[in-house]
Formats: structure tokens, C-alpha cells, sequence
């Protein structure tokens, strides 16, 4: 499995390239959309906390900055789970009429998580500086913190793959659930400190890593490394079984596409 994986790394290169010219190519204003769905989220919950609709309390940092932070994280978080899905779709033809290392498909959608990702941060950037919020060394430890919330939504994705490849329910119900889910977790609210709030920071897998994440890089400290470690912990032999998932589960998929 992993011998396969990085023997298909120069295919999923790529790929890679090929997808990113391909979804850029014929947009008028090109990386503007990967832009796009996190200053659209944060204006939209800015403009109702100035309509009065909520109230997100007293914070640390800038709330427009804090939102911003929390949507750009979250649009990884929530990109990463739906990507197993989205590339198995993309590519029923390849799958059902070539043989190629299967886990080069994975590469390439956690190229393109990266790649938006890493877009969004020049934006990010950017609001940092227009609000004179300077980043300390702490916010490196972001990218471990980051890179392992990718890994969890991929996971999650790819434990769920197998089923969606079958039945199109189960995309329409992350279309569903992640809306909702991102409303549980403490993007454009601060971060509980009392009960029942800690308990949901422990249950919800995405928010040690998004909360340690943003505080990191907005306040050089946090203090929900405890709960980030734990589910850190428990991604890495997690993302070792959901390889293993898509490994068994790709021939299967792929003899049902050709029947």
C-alpha cells in the first residue's frame, strides 16, 4: 500500500497540474474563487452580528480577523471530507478502464486541499497585516495542527467513500451535515470555557485542531493543545485503517463500475 502510494506520486503530480489548469483556465476571475466562499462566510455572519441578529461576546483578536481565520480553516476541514468522494466521481473512467496506483487519486485531492488552502493563507496574510496582528513562532505549529485536520476530514471521507460511491444519499447528507456541523464548532463564537461548551471542544474532532490552529497563529497560545493531542493520537492509526478501507474497497467499486 504505501509502496503503491508513492510510486504514484509523478502520476498524481500530474494530475495535479492538469486539474488546477484545467479548473482555472476558462474563470474570468481565476483564483478569486478560491477566495471567495471564506470572505462570503465571514461577511455574511459579520453583517448579521452588526444587524444585531447575534452576539459573539468580548475576544482577544479582531472578530472580522477571527472569522476569517475560522472559515478559511474550516473550508479545509470541510474540502478534506468530501474529497475521497469528489475524486472517486471525477474519475470513474480512469478507475474502470486503466490500472494506475489508486492512492495517486488521494495525492491529488490533498494537492488541491493544500493548494486552496495555501491561497486562502496569502489572503489570511493579508487581513493579519491590515490589522496589525504579528504572527509569533508559536503560529509554525499551526502546520502540524493544520496538517493533521486535513488528515482526520480525509479520513472521515474515506471511511464514508465506499458507501457513497453506491448510494447518493450520503453526499447530500454532508451537504447537509456540514453546515450544521460547522455551526457546533466555535468559528464565529469564542471558544466555550464553561459546560456543557468544553465537553463539545472534546467530542467534536474538528475543533482542537481548528481552535489550536487559530489561536496559534492570532494569539501565539492556546490552551486546547490536551484535546488536540488526544485526537491527534487517534487520527494517526485511524488514517492507517481508512487506507487500508480504500484499498480493499476500490476493486470492488471498480468491477461494479464496469458491470
Amino acid at each position: 500500500m504505501w509502496a503503491d502510494t508513492w510510486n504514484g506520486r509523478e502520476l498524481a503530480w500530474r494530475l495535479f497540474l492538469r486539474n488546477i489548469r484545467g479548473l482555472y483556465r476558462q474563470t474570468l476571475l481565476g483564483l478569486f474563487w478560491a477566495f471567495l466562499p471564506p470572505v462570503a462566510n465571514t461577511a455574511i455572519w459579520i453583517f448579521l452580528r452588526e444587524q444585531g441578529v447575534f452576539n459573539i461576546g468580548d475576544m482577544q483578536v479582531n472578530e472580522t480577523l477571527y472569522i476569517l481565520t475560522g472559515m478559511i480553516l474550516w473550508q479545509a476541514f470541510g474540502d478534506s471530507i468530501q474529497m475521497p468522494l469528489n475524486v472517486l466521481n471525477k474519475n470513474r473512467n480512469m478507475l474502470s478502464k486503466l490500472r494506475f496506483s489508486r492512492e495517486a487519486l488521494l495525492l491529488v485531492g490533498l494537492g488541491e486541499i493544500v493548494f486552496d488552502l495555501l491561497v486562502r493563507a496569502l489572503l489570511l496574510a493579508l487581513a493579519m497585516a491590515w490589522f496589525g496582528v504579528a504572527p509569533s513562532i508559536a503560529a509554525l505549529g499551526a502546520v502540524a495542527t493544520v496538517v493533521m485536520m486535513i488528515a482526520l476530514g480525509s479520513t472521515l471521507g474515506i471511511l464514508l467513500m465506499p458507501l457513497g460511491s453506491l448510494y447518493q444519499d450520503v453526499g447530500r447528507l454532508l451537504a447537509m451535515v456540514v453546515p450544521f456541523w460547522m455551526i457546533l464548532t466555535p468559528i464565529i463564537y469564542p471558544t466555550p470555557t464553561a459546560f456543557p461548551g468544553t465537553l463539545l471542544n472534546w467530542i467534536n474532532p474538528a475543533s482542537p485542531f481548528l481552535i489550536l490552529s487559530r489561536d496559534l497563529l492570532l494569539m501565539g497560545q492556546s490552551d486546547m493543545w490536551l484535546p488536540a493531542i488526544v485526537w491527534g493520537l487517534i487520527t494517526i492509526p485511524l488514517a492507517a485503517f481508512g487506507l487500508i478501507i480504500f484499498r480493499i474497497s476500490i476493486p470492488v467499486l471498480v468491477e461494479r463500475m464496469n458491470t
